[in-house]
């Protein structure tokens, strides 16, 4: 979708358009070079639509689109060139459907998810702040019809919706100018340009709905990468808390470790203090010990020494006196 077609506006349409309509209108008079443009339109449009996300919805446009192109190149060959013309502008409206479908329900999914994702992200971060998340752009139907007459006023509407302003501005002028080759078209003209203009006027509406959608699946982006960085932060605040909480457990406990050696230490030294005084005191009692066996055997020795005395002096024989 191309911004630079935003500035047409409305009032634009008729003097771009009308000798577009009128050599549109005079196809079956004028002398065309052979549609390989068109052709080689539809065959990329027909590989962008395959390449899409697949959605049964648009499974009959691509099998349309399929069937178009291959009667264009048909016609083509045969050298029915207006005939192949046709065909080819049918095929790429079809395959352009078939793409612009897929979009709009693919970004519909994506906000679904994204508008899941975000709000749970809030709950778990506890940062609810209590902001609506985006209310997903519906997503139009596919006509049942391929023209059912409201094609302009569809378009009307759209270009009204404030909603859509700014979005698949060139879908909308495409819409246009198949709205306006339509209104001048001759009669033998009108069944196959309002199958073209209903398509148009259908790919302008997907178009526009994608678009928004795939806006609404960005800013659910934006909005969950910043939640993510929220969570990372209070991650890594959790973290510090822990690493902190660790760092004062380990301190206690070597706090704790010291204090139960300092005091191990403690009931060492008095236990070898206690041990030292015993030492003291026995040593003490066995020097006092001993003095008092050596004095006893030094009594005992003088005693022996008295009594030996005294024997000798018992046994000695007495000298008479003499007269």
């Amino acid at each position: 979708m191309n911004p630079s077609f935003a500035h047409f506006g409305k009032f634009l349409y008729p003097r771009w358009l009308a000798p577009l309509a009128l050599a549109v209108a005079c196809t079956a008079c004028a002398t065309l070079p052979p549609p390989t443009a068109e052709l080689e339109q539809a065959r990329q449009a027909l590989n962008r639509a395959e390449a899409g996300t697949p959605v049964a919805e648009v499974d009959a446009s691509i099998a349309q689109a399929r069937s178009e192109l291959a009667a264009a190149q048909a016609a083509m060959e045969r050298g029915k060139d207006n005939d192949a013309r046709s065909l080819a502008l049918a095929a790429a409206a079809d395959a352009d459907l078939a793409h612009a479908a897929s979009q709009a329900r693919g970004a519909a999914q994506s906000v679904q998810q994204r508008s899941t994702d975000v709000a749970s992200l809030r709950q778990t971060l506890g940062v609810d702040d209590g902001s609506m998340l985006p209310v997903p752009i519906p997503v139009p139907p596919l006509p049942a019809t391929a023209y059912s007459g409201d094609e302009a006023a569809r378009l009307q509407a759209l270009n009204a919706d404030p909603r859509y302003q700014g979005v698949a501005a060139y879908e909308r002028f495409r819409a246009q100018q198949a709205l306006d080759a339509l209104a001048a078209a001759r009669s033998k003209q009108r069944p196959e340009l309002q199958a073209l203009a209903g398509k148009r006027v259908a790919i302008a509406e997907q178009a526009a709905a994608a678009e928004l959608l795939q806006r609404q699946a960005a800013d659910l982006d934006r909005q969950r990468s910043e939640l993510m960085v929220e969570a990372s932060r209070q991650e890594a605040e959790r973290a510090r808390q822990e690493a902190e909480q660790a760092r004062l457990q380990a301190q206690m406990q070597a706090e704790e470790a010291e204090r139960l050696r300092a005091a191990a230490d403690a009931e060492a030294q008095a236990r070898q203090s206690a041990e030292a005084v015993v030492q003291d005191v026995s040593a003490s009692e066995r020097a006092k010990l001993k003095a008092a066996r050596d004095r006893e055997a030094e009594l005992a020795r003088q005693e022996a020494e008295l009594r030996k005395a005294a024997g000798e002096s018992q046994d000695a024989p007495k000298k008479k006196p003499k007269r």
